[in-house]
């Protein structure tokens, strides 16, 4: 059920995302500049709907939007690289690249985001316990 309000109101900072980037490109912008515009548009959107609305998260705003932003830059330096192979490599229009790298993106965040920016007990240590663990498998 997380992962589905994730994704709604995700969908909302997506769609953030893409307008601004298509708008962007559509303009004449580099894909790479309108994909950051977009991307930092979109993440704070989504940031502010999911700390309330998925997460029930209302405590260290500042904290956890740091921590939003951080996770924002590792998804962003994912879709930049699948945007340079989808229009550099294999000669995709930036645009329709954009919505081919978003559900891959979209994922990787939630799962970071859930594990550490909205972790419930504010234990970011349960995170390295955790990724300890899965490494001895």
């Amino acid at each position: 059920m997380q992962f589905l309000l994730y994704c709604l109101c995700g969908g909302i900072g997506v769609s953030t995302d893409y307008a601004v980037f298509y708008l962007a490109v559509t303009s004449g912008t580099w894909y790479q500049a309108a994909n950051g515009m977009g991307y930092l548009a979109g993440t704070l959107m989504s940031f502010f709907l999911n700390r309330i609305f998925t997460f029930g998260m209302r405590d260290k705003i500042l904290q956890r939007l740091v921590l939003f932003l951080l996770i924002a830059l590792i998804g962003f330096s994912a879709s930049a690289a699948l945007l340079w192979v989808l229009v550099q490599v294999m000669n995709l229009d930036a645009r329709i690249a954009k919505l081919i790298s978003l559900p891959m993106v979209v994922v990787l965040q939630f799962n970071l985001n859930r594990k550490i920016t909205f972790n419930p007990t504010g234990n970011n240590a349960d995170v390295t316990t955790d990724l300890h663990e899965k490494n001895k498998l």
